[in-house]
């Protein structure tokens, strides 16, 4: 057996080696038009783009959108609309549960990895233009055939100049230009951060198609909601110590009783996750709102108390029983509702269709 390893091995380095041999020997065609028009045709994409943007002041328009009195009220209101936000999951969330699913799985799993690769893209990126600007030349300021040239004027400029045929000469320069940037990127982290970001599509396609993968998301969901109400509850004394393997402990019970609860009663274990995260909104937002307000002395500790966990749970209750009425008589949200949530109707319309 000894002597058929080394001959198979020696077979195979021997095979590894002709094939490299033969691959030095093929002649290879030059490839490089194929690449050299993507490059020139996203340069001078991006540079059109840019152009059109400092036109049209673009970035001034996003700050002054960004410190938009109507926006910065909003702040202020952050509470007041995450409760809001709350009250619909439970009475309306079943009605949208690929936007949750997804929303969810996120925020539960992806959201720090797809962050932190994305991130560190468009640092890379923002580095590379910096010090292209900084190396580019000082263009000479245009001189205006008059001071009160008009606007149609100057964008029928801009227009002439987007549509001007490139020469040879400035197809190479946009190519040594994208060369210039490729070359400063690296490419594993751009191919981490596109992996990651597949990933999470991926991830999320797969779980609001249904089947396993969504009962198990959803039973992971739920079993972490229930075990944050559940551990407060209760005291292991003479284990004190042994506090990690305590909380192991209720989270496999809470695991033992939900995720056959998932798999057998599938609709009615996505209603109880929607409801309690609603609850969950609704409660901790609500107090803490009703506290800036006034009408709570502390937040915190009415969350702690039992009056919290109370309110918790009957709302809950409350809104499992909604949805699930509205999951047996098989009736829909009415017209006026889904004219409010008109963008989240949209956006769970095409999220149904894959």
């Amino acid at each position: 057996p000894t002597r058929t390893a080394l001959s198979t091995r020696k077979d195979r380095h021997a095979q590894i080696l002709c094939s490299s041999a033969m691959s030095d020997g093929l002649p290879k065609m030059n490839a490089a038009v194929a690449v050299s028009a993507p490059l020139a045709a996203a340069s001078m994409g991006v540079q059109a783009i840019s152009r059109l943007v400092e036109q049209h002041q673009v970035s001034d328009k996003l700050s002054k959108l960004g410190s938009h009195p109507y926006l910065e009220a909003l702040k202020t209101k952050k509470e007041l609309l995450l409760t809001v936000l709350g009250l619909v999951l439970l009475l309306h969330g079943a009605q949208f549960k690929n936007i949750f699913l997804c929303a969810q799985l996120v925020f539960a799993f992806l959201l720090v990895r797809v962050r932190g690769s994305v991130m560190t893209i468009y640092e890379d990126l923002k580095k590379v233009t910096d010090k292209m600007e900084a190396d580019a030349p000082v263009a000479e300021p245009a001189k205006e055939s008059s001071e009160d040239q008009s606007k149609h004027a100057k964008k029928r400029d801009a227009k002439k100049e987007v549509a001007k045929a490139p020469s040879a000469a400035d197809k190479q320069v946009h190519i040594e230009a994208a060369k210039k940037v490729l070359k400063a990127l690296d490419s594993e982290r751009l191919g981490n951060a596109l992996k990651e970001v597949l990933l999470c599509v991926m991830a999320c396609l797969l779980v609001i198609h249904g089947g396993l993968a969504q009962r198990v998301a959803v039973a992971h969901a739920l079993v972490g909601a229930v075990a944050l109400r559940v551990e407060v509850l209760l005291k292991f004394e003479g284990f004190e110590d042994l506090e990690s393997w305590t909380t192991m402990g209720v989270r496999l019970a809470l695991w033992i009783v939900i995720l056959p609860m998932a798999l057998f009663m599938g609709p009615f274990t996505l209603i109880l996750n929607i409801t309690s995260v609603g609850a969950t909104l609704a409660t901790e937002h609500g107090v803490k709102y009703l506290a800036k307000i006034g009408k709570v002395a502390d937040a915190d500790a009415f969350l702690a108390s039992p009056k919290g966990l109370i309110a918790f749970a009957g709302l809950v209750g409350f809104g499992s029983l909604w949805q699930v009425w509205a999951l047996a008589s098989e009736s829909g949200m009415a017209w006026d509702f889904q004219l409010l949530y008109l963008p989240a109707v949209i956006v769970e319309a095409l999220l149904r269709l894959f």
